[in-house]
């Protein structure tokens, strides 16, 4: 069983560090929203390229890699997959086992800011 507690803690900030983590706090906002813009507007162009050489009926070279003026481009088709540990337990596999076998590492700490009335994202 696991139980998840979150602790609040309140700490005093000086007026002036105060405004500076709010300055770098807004500007992360500003460059969050500039950067979402800029990713929709690059999905965009990838999707209007992809259907011209489909509607071109070339969607072939797209797969084997094109090279225009410099610019590359290639239709990357992959497959993902992952552990299904139920799939592992109708196997045999106890999930005694399966606690052994799974290894647990330390992840690089960062800081990750929410902007106002966005949702707190888990990364």
């Amino acid at each position: 069983m696991t139980i998840t507690t979150t602790i609040t803690q309140t700490v005093q900030l000086s007026a002036a560090l105060k405004r500076k983590v709010l300055t770098e706090l807004r500007t992360w906002e500003e460059l969050h929203t500039q950067q979402k813009i800029l990713e929709l507007a690059m999905e965009k162009a990838k999707a209007c390229a992809h259907k011209i050489f489909t509607d071109a009926g070339c969607e072939q070279a797209l797969e084997d890699g094109i090279s225009i003026e410099g610019f590359k481009a290639k239709l990357v088709k992959s497959k993902g997959g992952r552990l299904d540990k139920g799939v592992l337990i109708t196997l045999g596999v106890t999930s005694e086992m399966l606690d052994e076998a799974t290894v647990e590492f330390d992840k690089k700490p960062f800081v990750r800011i929410t902007a106002p009335g966005e949702k707190e994202e888990d990364t």
